[in-house]
C-alpha cells in the first residue's frame, strides 16, 4: 500500500512538472531517433527502426517526428500527451494497434508524454529513410487466407498474422523488402519455398528486417498464441 501511495505521487509530481513549467516545454525539440527513450535498434538504405520504452511514470523530451512513420503498439497504456504548443491530454494506447503517420502530408509532429501505466509502454516504429515515389502508384497488399490487412497505403502496408498453439498457416507469399515484429513471447518454425527450415523464439518487439520476399509456411510450437505483424514497404 505504502509503495503504491509513493508511486501515486510521484506520477502526480511528474504531471506537475508538465503543466507547471512551460519554459521548459520550449526549451528543447530533438529528431525522435535522439530522444532517449526511443533507441535506434537498426538503421539501412530503407529504414530506421525505433524500438520505444518508456517506464511507467517517466517522461520523454520533447521529440519530432519529420519523417513517414509506421508503428506498432506492444503493450496498452495511457499516456499523458502534450504536442507542442496545445494542451496535454490522456491518449490511451492499445497493445496490437497498427499505425501511420503520413509526415510528408501533415509535416513534422512534436510532442512529449509521460506514462502513466499501467506498466511500461513498448512500441515498434518504423523511420521510412528513402522519400516517398511520386510515380506510378503503388499496388494495394494482396489478401492472404487466413490473414488479416491492417494496414495499406502509398508506402507501407501490414499484415497481422494470429496463429493459436499448434496451429499453421501457409504457403504466404510475403513481397519484401519488409519487417516482421512479434508483440510477445512464443514460439514458431517455419518452412520455406526452397526447402529450408527454421525455429525462432519470440520476445515482446522482437524484429527481423528482410529484404527479400518470402514464401513461409508458419507454425506456432510453443504453448500460447502468437501474433506477427509483417510490414511490407513499398
Amino acid at each position: 500500500m505504502i509503495a503504491q501511495l509513493i508511486a501515486r505521487r510521484a506520477l502526480a509530481a511528474a504531471l506537475a512538472v508538465v503543466l507547471a513549467a512551460p519554459a521548459l516545454a520550449q526549451d528543447e525539440v530533438v529528431p525522435a531517433d535522439k530522444e532517449p527513450r526511443h533507441v535506434p535498434k537498426l538503421v539501412n538504405d530503407w529504414v530506421r527502426v525505433v524500438d520505444v520504452e518508456i517506464p511507467e511514470g517517466e517522461q520523454t523530451l520533447y521529440h519530432r517526428h519529420s519523417l513517414d512513420y509506421p508503428y506498432v503498439l506492444v503493450t496498452s497504456v495511457t499516456l499523458y500527451n502534450q504536442i507542442l504548443g496545445q494542451e496535454p491530454k490522456d491518449v490511451k494506447m492499445e497493445a496490437g494497434f497498427i499505425g501511420f503517420y503520413n509526415a510528408a502530408a501533415k509535416g513534422a509532429y512534436t510532442h512529449r508524454f509521460i506514462n502513466r501505466g499501467p506498466g511500461a509502454f513498448r512500441a515498434i516504429g518504423i523511420e521510412l529513410l528513402k522519400p516517398a515515389d511520386t510515380g506510378a502508384a503503388k499496388p494495394a497488399l494482396p489478401a492472404l487466407a487466413g490473414v488479416e490487412i491492417a494496414l495499406d497505403n502509398e508506402r507501407v502496408g501490414a499484415y497481422r498474422i494470429k496463429l493459436a498453439p499448434g496451429a499453421s498457416i501457409g504457403p504466404l507469399s510475403i513481397a519484401g523488402p519488409g519487417i516482421r515484429v512479434a508483440t510477445g513471447a512464443g514460439r514458431i518454425s517455419e518452412k520455406f519455398a526452397d526447402g529450408s527450415e527454421s525455429a525462432s523464439d519470440l520476445g515482446p518487439a522482437q524484429f527481423r528486417f528482410r529484404d527479400a520476399a518470402i514464401s513461409t509456411t508458419i507454425t506456432n510450437t510453443g504453448e500460447q498464441a502468437v501474433e506477427l505483424v509483417e510490414f511490407v514497404l513499398k
